[in-house]
C-alpha cells in the first residue's frame, strides 16, 4: 500500500471554536493569505509594507490585520518615526505569534524560510504535540512506550532507505551492542551490595565495531546485523552511519537491543557481562533473514558472532564465490566445540580468536584438539590465536611463527582499556590481506591498530584512523 505524502510539520489549532472559526475565515481569504504570505517570521512587518505591497484596499488589508491580532495569529505595537520634514508619526508594525509562525511556515516554501527559524518552530510544534500525546495517553490509556516505538521505527527505516548502498570491500555479519561501563572494587558477595560508578556508554558490539574498525582504517564496509527498534538501537544505528559503514543490510527487530555492561576495578580487572533475553535483538537467526548482495559485490566475508544456524551458510556462499571468509565467532559459540562449529570451519580461510577462546574450544571440543594448529585439518588455512600484549601465534599448513608486540609499540602506547582490541586487529589484518600483504605484515599492522585502540577509553571512540596507525610505522 503506497503512503500518502502529507505536509511533514504537524499543525495544531486552538481548542476554542470561536477561535477557529476566526483562523478559519483569515485562511479563506485572498487578502488573509496575501498578508501571511508577506510576514516576517523574525523581523517587525509594519503595517504601511503591506499596504504597499499588498493589491488589495486599505480597508481590507488593516481590517485582517485586526482580525489576526483578535485570532492570536500576530502581536502588534506601535513606535514613533520622524518623516523627512521632521515630523513625529506613529507606525503600526507586527510580529507572528507561536501560532502564527506556525501558518506562515506551512505556507511558505521551506526553501525560502531561514534553517534557524524553521529548526525553532519545529521545535516548538514538537514539544506542543509531545504534551498533546501524553494528554492522550493518560486520557485513553495508551502506553507512551508505543509512540516511542514508531518513532525509532520511522527513523531506522529512514537511515537506512536513505544510505546509498556502495560496494563494500568487507561485509561483516556480527552483531550490535550497546556498552555500559561502570567501575567498581569487587564484584558483590551474595546479597551484597556494591556501588558502581557508570563511566560512559558507547556503541559496541563485536561485529560493528569491525565494521567501524574497518571504515576508520580506510576499507569500505557493509555491516549487516540486527538491532531492536530502542532508543540504544538508535545511538547503535548513528554511530555506524557517522563512522562511514554501509548500513542499508541491516536489519531492525521489533525488539529490545543487545546491551553489554563492563566492569573494571582499580586493579586492572575486567568484569563483562551481556544482558539479554528472548526479546534481545542478537544476530541474524535463519538463512532466510540473509540478504546475498553484498557477499557477492565483496572482496572478503567477515563472519563475527553469528548463529550456527546462519553461518554454515555464509561461508559455504562465500567460498563458492572465491571470497576470502574470516570467522571469528567470540567465546559464546567457541563453547559448542569443534564438532559443531565444523560445518563453518570447512569454509574459512583465516580463524581468528584469542588465547581464552582457544582454551574454551580445546576444552568443550570432544575429539581431541591439542594445539591449534591441529583445527586446520576442519578447513582453514590460517589459524591466528592472539595473545594480548605477548603478541600472537600464527599457524598455517607450511608451519607456525610467532608475531610478539614490539617493545617500542607497548612504550609508547599505555594500555588503559582492552576493550575493543580484537577487533581493531581484525579490522587491520583484514586491510592488509587487501592490500596484498604477506601475513606477517598484516598482522603486524593490526597490532598496532589494536595498540592503539587499548590507549583510549571504550571501543568505537577508540578505534584509530589510517593516519595514525601509519604515523607508527614512520615514526
Amino acid at each position: 500500500m503506497k503512503t500518502e505524502r502529507v505536509w511533514p510539520y504537524v499543525l495544531p489549532f486552538p481548542i476554542d471554536a470561536k477561535q477557529r472559526r476566526l483562523i478559519w475565515s483569515i485562511l479563506q481569504s485572498k487578502v488573509g493569505m496575501s498578508i501571511l504570505m508577506r510576514m516576517k517570521m523574525d523581523a517587525r512587518t509594519y503595517q504601511q509594507e503591506l499596504i504597499k505591497e499588498t493589491p488589495y484596499s486599505n480597508k481590507s488589508i488593516i481590517e485582517y490585520l485586526k482580525k489576526m491580532v483578535m485570532a492570536h495569529i500576530l502581536d502588534q505595537a506601535m513606535e514613533p518615526h520622524l518623516t523627512d520634514k521632521k515630523k513625529r508619526i506613529w507606525m503600526k508594525w507586527y510580529t507572528p505569534t507561536q501560532l502564527g509562525r506556525r501558518f506562515i511556515l506551512f505556507l511558505k516554501q521551506p526553501e525560502r524560510i531561514p534553517p534557524e527559524t524553521a529548526r525553532r518552530t519545529i521545535e516548538e510544534l514538537f514539544q506542543l504535540y509531545s504534551s498533546g500525546i501524553v494528554g492522550v495517553c493518560q486520557k485513553y490509556g495508551f502506553s507512551l512506550d508505543s509512540f516511542h516505538h514508531a518513532l525509532d521505527q520511522h527513523y531506522f527505516r529512514a537511515v537506512t532507505q536513505k544510505t546509498p548502498r556502495t560496494k563494500p570491500k568487507v561485509v561483516v555479519y556480527g552483531s550490535a551492542a550497546l556498552d555500559t561501563y561502570g567501575s567498581t572494587e569487587k564484584l558483590p558477595a551474595p546479597e551484597e551490595t556494591v556501588y558502581v560508578e557508570e563511566r560512559g556508554r558507547y556503541p559496541g558490539g563485536m561485529g560493528a565495531n569491525v565494521a567501524v574498525a574497518l571504515s576508520r582504517l580506510g576499507v569500505p564496509a557493509a555491516f549487516v546485523g540486527k538491532i531492536g527498534s530502542d532508543s540504544a538501537g538508535r545511538l547503535l544505528l548513528e554511530s555506524l552511519r557517522k563512522n562511514g559503514v554501509d548500513v542499508s543490510y541491516l536489519i531492525l527487530a521489533e525488539l529490545e537491543s543487545l546491551q553489554t555492561i563492563i566492569l573494571n576495578d582499580g586493579a586492572g580487572k575486567r568484569w563483562l557481562f551481556t544482558l539479554g533475553s528472548p526479546n534481545t535483538a542478537i544476530s541474524l537467526t535463519s538463512p532466510d533473514e540473509v540478504d546475498w548482495k553484498p557477499i557477492a559485490e565483496s572482496k572478503i566475508v567477515y563472519i563475527g558472532e553469528v548463529f550456527l544456524e546462519v553461518a554454515p551458510a555464509l561461508a559455504s556462499f562465500a567460498k563458492k564465490r572465491r571470497k576470502t571468509v574470516i570467522y571469528r565467532p567470540g567465546t559464546p559459540y567457541l563453547k559448542f566445540g569443534v564438532e559443531k562449529l565444523r560445518s563453518v570451519l570447512e569454509n574459512v580461510d583465516v580463524f581468528l580468536l584469542n588465547q581464552l577462546g582457544w582454551h574454551t574450544l580445546r576444552e568443550a571440543s570432544k575429539e581431541e584438539v591439542e594445539t591449534p594448529a591441529t583445527l586446520l585439518k576442519n578447513g582453514p588455512t590460517t589459524i591466528i590465536v592472539t595473545k594480548g600484549s605477548e603478541g600472537c601465534e600464527v599457524y598455517t599448513h607450511e608451519g607456525s611463527f610467532a608475531v610478539p608486540v614490539s617493545t617500542t609499540l607497548q612504550t609508547r602506547f599505555k594500555i588503559v582499556d582492552p576493550t575493543g582490541a580484537g577487533d581493531s586487529f581484525s579490522a587491520g589484518v583484514m586491510k592488509g590481506l587487501l592490500l596484498g600483504w604477506e601475513l606477517k605484515k598484516a598482522v603486524q599492522y593490526g597490532q598496532v591498530a589494536a595498540t592503539i585502540t587499548c590507549s583510549r577509553i571504550g571501543a568505537t571512540p577508540a578505534f584509530p584512523t589510517t593516519q595514525e596507525v601509519e604515523s607508527y610505522f614512520r615514526a
